[in-house]
């Protein structure tokens, strides 16, 4: 019997994680499941899968909510995913001319204890996905890595009020199932 966790690392291009099983939909990157992730449903069990790492993945995809919804199907109660995307404030976000999506914390409206303040629609989808945000992060470029130690007052209104500053968005979930929900 197998007890090592199930990881699966969504669009692995080139940077496959060993122990994990690397998706990715062009079969030159050699993954261990070639599978185009705009394609529902994927090819994994529900409830199967402990961890799932999606880098630079969602921006990418035609519909990147329902990506999450299958990411909250095939993870186990308990499981965690990770997700790094360009920060919005980052001119990668939205200039590459593949990106199709800018993430920040207001795009997660439809899980689990976030809150939709006065916005109507988001308060009708209020748990739709069986995920709770457990951290956020934002990555500043290499160059303003001195900031996080030494001025990270700085760092912190640079990304703020200028662009460029950080580079990317890390976003980690963990699925739960809702008091009175269904673990389908």
């Amino acid at each position: 019997m197998n007890d090592s966790p199930t990881i699966i690392n969504l669009g692995c291009g080139f940077n496959k994680l060993i122990g994990a099983i690397n998706v990715d939909a062009f079969e030159i990157c050699n993954p261990d499941v070639v599978w185009d992730l705009n394609k529902f449903p994927y090819p994994f069990e529900n409830n199967s899968v402990d961890q799932i790492v999606a880098r630079h993945v969602f921006e990418h995809l035609d519909d990147w909510w329902g990506a999450l919804g299958e990411c909250a199907r095939i993870l186990k109660n308990g499981g965690r995913m990770h997700i790094g995307v360009p920060d919005e404030s980052s001119m990668s976000a939205i200039t590459y001319r593949d990106h199709k999506h800018i993430f920040s914390l207001l795009s997660f409206h439809g899980i689990i204890n976030y809150t939709s303040g006065s916005n109507a629609w988001a308060k009708t989808v209020e748990t739709a996905l069986p995920l709770k945000m457990i951290e956020y992060r934002r990555v500043p470029f290499k160059e303003y890595e001195w900031m996080i130690k030494w001025c990270p007052w700085l760092l912190s209104f640079c990304a703020k009020h200028l662009r460029n500053f950080i580079w990317e968005q890390r976003f980690e979930f963990q699925k739960q199932i809702p008091i009175g929900g269904k673990n389908e």
